[in-house]
């Protein structure tokens, strides 16, 4: 049985946070975004953090799922572990998707408005509800393409690709030795910097084959930063507190600026810190930085965060629509500074607690249900 281990929860909590507000910001109240971006570009650059959730993703499924697949990959196990991970992730993102489709129809019966239209096309929705919505392979790097409903949701439709083949994944890395460890780390991380040097100069990549390569490569980031971790050599010779302030001052400065010119190398120089500061925090301490992220109200965030980080979209694009018809005009186009940052804030505290309801009533009932009445009949 693995050890849950509490500061990393809380982490994911706060890398969605991140996700929310760049999004609402930069894609829903663009004037929230340039208030913002008058002091620092740390929200601009947000999308980063959903690097942090490949990296993160490839760290913790190692060390919940290392001992079913270090000498075999066994179909009982496999089969075992690939309906766990389509529990967790497919009912909350079939019901986001369910309320996209309400909307549609009240767009068409109710107020007579196009429906089914645009990127909320019924063949991208077909794509959507079968998770395929980034595996239109003709667009990236050439063009740029809409299949999204709920656009974050394409991360767990190539997430779950390299679920598929994750158990592989560890069958083959876990033999090595610390020596190939490194040399498969600098690897992937080249690999990932011609994968954003060639396709679209940065991270923010979202659809086809570099969206798949860069889940998975920075999958493999999480799988070595986990070894690492299990080794523990490292705490003979760093400080854990001193480790974690090194990472958050790297990613801070990372994260501040937002370079135009070599912007290739400034998404990427992100990703080592992501990995030291996943492996700083993984061991609990007395340190500041630990007993804050081990805090009751860091940990509920922490839980809810696979909620915050699909409901928000549906908010956002629910609310840039009846905005829209009410008042034949973009979302805050005529707001003040105070009241973008204002309305951010509201946003802010609705996806907080529309995402405490659907993890309550909708995420862990499905998932508990799933697991209960599938995997409990087939006697895994």
């Amino acid at each position: 049985m693995y050890k849950h281990i509490k500061s990393l929860t809380s982490l994911r909590g706060i890398a969605a946070l991140v996700v929310v507000v760049h999004h609402f910001s930069y894609y829903g109240l663009p004037k929230a975004g340039s208030t913002l971006s008058a002091y620092s570009d740390f929200f601009k650059n947000g999308y980063l953090w959903v690097d942090f959730f490949f990296i993160l993703s490839g760290f913790i499924m190692t060390h919940v799922y290392a001992e079913d697949f270090y000498l075999k990959v066994s179909l009982n196990h496999y089969r075992s572990y690939l309906f766990s991970r389509f529990a967790r992730i497919y009912p909350l993102h079939i019901f986001i998707i369910s309320l996209f489709i309400g909307l549609e129809i009240v767009k068409l019966f109710l107020l007579n408005t196009s429906a089914f239209t645009g990127k909320f096309n019924l063949t991208a929705l077909f794509a959507n509800i079968f998770l395929l919505q980034a595996f239109d392979l003709k667009c990236p790097p050439l063009l740029w393409c809409d299949t999204y409903w709920n656009e974050p949701a394409w991360s767990i439709s190539v997430e779950f690709l390299i679920y598929c083949i994750f158990p592989f994944l560890l069958l083959f890395l876990l033999r090595d030795n610390i020596k190939n460890d490194l040399v498969i780390y600098i690897f992937t991380l080249l690999a990932i910097l011609l994968l954003i040097t060639f396709t679209r100069g940065n991270l923010d990549t979202i659809i086809g084959i570099p969206s798949i390569a860069r889940c998975g490569l920075e999958c493999i980031l999480g799988i070595i930063t986990y070894k690492v971790y299990r080794r523990g050599n490292y705490k003979k010779y760093f400080n854990l507190n001193l480790l974690a302030i090194i990472a958050i001052t790297w990613i801070i400065l990372i994260m501040h600026y937002y370079w135009h010119h070599f912007r290739n190398l400034h998404d990427w120089l992100i990703l080592p810190a992501f990995s030291l500061l996943i492996l700083a925090v993984s061991i609990n301490n007395n340190g500041v930085i630990s007993k804050i992220l081990n805090s009751q109200l860091m940990l509920y965030i922490g839980t809810i965060s696979y909620s915050i980080y699909m409901v928000h979209w549906f908010f956002q694009e629910l609310l840039k629509f009846f905005w829209f018809y009410k008042f034949h005009d973009a979302f805050g186009k005529g707001f003040t500074e105070y009241q973008a940052l204002t309305s951010l804030g509201v946003f802010f505290m609705i996806i907080l607690l529309a995402a405490s309801l659907t993890y309550r009533f909708v995420e862990v009932p499905t998932r508990n249900f799933l697991k209960s009445t599938i995997l409990g009949k087939q006697g895994i």
